[in-house]
Parts: C-alpha cells; structure tokens; sequence
C-alpha cells in the first residue's frame, strides 16, 4: 500500500513550502506579497494522482520532482564504463532521458527526517545498493536543496530538481518575466537534442542572456556556468520579486515549452506552454560519452552531492 505524505515547512516571513514524497516533489511554493497575499510561484497538481496521470502524457512534465538518477540525455541509451558497455533504456526514441520510464521523479520515497525546518527524503535502487538523499532546508528567503547519492556499484547519476517556477504565480506566463544567465557557453545540440560535445559562445546568439532579457517562450538548453552565484536569476519587474538560482554544478539547462496539450494543475489551472521555467542545475548531460566532460559514472565509495539554492528577494537587484 502506498504511504502518500505531504509535508510543509513554514518560516517567520510567510514562506509555506509544501511537499510530496511521491518523487519527493514541491507541490508548491507560497511567497508573501507586499499587499499581504501569497502568490504560489511553482506549477503542480493538488492530489497524488494527478503527478502519477501526468507520467502517462506523450510529454511527461515532471512538475517539481527530483529528477534520476539520470537528468537529462543520454545518447542511445548506452556509455562505456571501464571497458565494459552499459545499456540503459531506450524511453525517448533512440535515446534515454530522465532515468528511464521507472525513475526517481514517478516512485515514492520514505520521508526519514522531518524538522520546523528541514525535510529529507530517500530512496533505494540496484537492489538497495545505491542510495539517493533530497533534503530541503528553509531559511528566512531561501530554499537550500541538496541531492545526494552512494552507491556499492557502479552507477551513472546525475539528479537535479525540476520544479517550474513562475513569479507571476502559477496562473500567469514566464513571457512577462525577466532572466540573467551567468555563463558564456552554451552546449551545441543535434536534431535529437543531444550534446555534440562542443561549446559555443552566447555572443550574438539567441541564447546570450548576459544582462537581463525576456524570457523565451520555448528554449530546451544547458548553459556552461562561469563558477560564480547565483547561477541564473528570475525577476518580475511588475511585484519586484526575483529568484536567484545558486548552485556547485557545471550547468544550469533552462527549459520552457514542449508540452503537447493543455494540462489541469493545481486549482484547476490550464497550464500552457509558458506557464513556468526550469532551471535545472546538474552536471552535463550525456557526460560519459563525451571526453571533455566531467564524467558523471559513481563509483563505491565516491559520494555525489548537488547542491542547489533558491532565494527569493524583494526589489533588490
């Protein structure tokens, strides 16, 4: 029988972050506002049930969900490791995405910590041998993410949180908003999406969002960051609210679009195309299969850790 939770941490200033441990997912996030409401700035669904129907969808959103152990592409599924070929499912065309059609984003996880302030969630793959961690800490302004995983054998990982944000709250388009990106290169992809290997520079590019632009109605691309935070900041002019996104990983991939048909989330909202952005801090995608990239294979007693922070702020940029 499932153990269905949903769990909220509450601070002094009126933040109310809640969760579920089913993908260990945040279902929503409530800021206060200066005229004294909350606007929820993450999509979701109300109940369980509506995050497991969306995993039947041609486009499975992943709304808010800790995505593995795989986030992202991996070229036909398959990467060496020590001399030996590793074949993953294929559950995008040729390829393989986001850990296969049974992955960390559509299982439950046991809820093991719960504090005023801090949830950690955890859940086991490979027979138990490899162990991964979402633990959520709230402070005054800032959601701290850390993904952690352990494995006895060798595994390919590379998590990430995949909530889609939006300042406007989760009725409005991401279109109004602006962003800044802290990086220089992006990853040239081919036809199916996958990185080449190679790294282009955003200069006169669509993708140069050096100083502050609009945010793109459909972009699907991983940005290489400059090692200074925040990594990428979200900002809506019209409430003075921002998000600035931080983070220990090589990239961020902002994601916008790709939904196929209009999806009823939470208070029976008709998301479209532009209602949320994702930024979804993680290593290279594919990483294995290219040279110059950190390889992202865990090996027994190696420890992966994500670490990953949104803070929001109040007309200060």
């Amino acid at each position: 029988m499932e153990n269905i939770l949903f769990r909220k941490l509450v601070n002094q200033k009126g933040f109310e972050v809640t969760f579920c441990n089913f993908g260990a997912t945040i279902t929503s996030f409530k800021i206060p506002t200066s005229d004294g409401n909350q606007i929820d700035v993450v999509l979701g669904f109300d109940t369980i049930e509506g995050y497991k129907k969306s995993f039947e969808l041609q486009a499975q959103p992943f709304l808010g969900a800790v995505v593995g152990p795989h986030a992202g592409r991996l070229a036909f599924g398959k990467y060496m490791d020590d001399g030996t070929e590793i074949q993953l499912e294929k559950n995008c065309g040729e390829h393989h995405l986001h850990g296969g059609s049974i992955n960390l984003s559509n299982q439950f996880w046991e809820l093991i910590l719960q504090s005023d302030d801090r949830l950690v969630f955890e859940i086991a793959t490979n027979d138990g041998q490899t162990k991964y961690t979402a633990e959520y800490f709230l402070n005054d302004d800032t959601l701290f993410t850390n993904l952690r995983a352990t494995t006895k054998v060798n595994t390919l990982v590379n998590l990430t949180q995949h909530s889609y944000f939006n300042l406007e709250g989760h009725q409005g388009s991401i279109c109004n908003l602006k962003m800044k990106l802290l990086s220089s290169e992006f990853l040239e992809k081919n036809a199916d999406l996958l990185p080449t290997g190679k790294l282009l520079n955003i200069k006169n590019t669509q993708f140069d969002f050096s100083e502050f632009g609009t945010c793109p109605a459909e972009i699907d691309t991983s940005f290489v960051l400059s090692g200074k935070n925040p990594g990428a900041i979200l900002r809506n002019d019209k409430n003075g609210l921002s998000l600035k996104v931080y983070t220990n990983q090589p990239i961020i991939h902002v994601y916008v679009g790709g939904n196929t048909q209009p999806l009823i989330g939470k208070e029976n909202t008709e998301y479209h195309n532009t209602s949320g952005i994702c930024f979804e801090a993680q290593n290279f995608p594919d990483s294995p299969n290219h040279s110059n990239f950190k390889n992202g294979i865990l090996r027994e007693g190696e420890n992966y850790s994500n670490e990953i922070a949104f803070k929001f702020e109040i007309d200060s940029i």
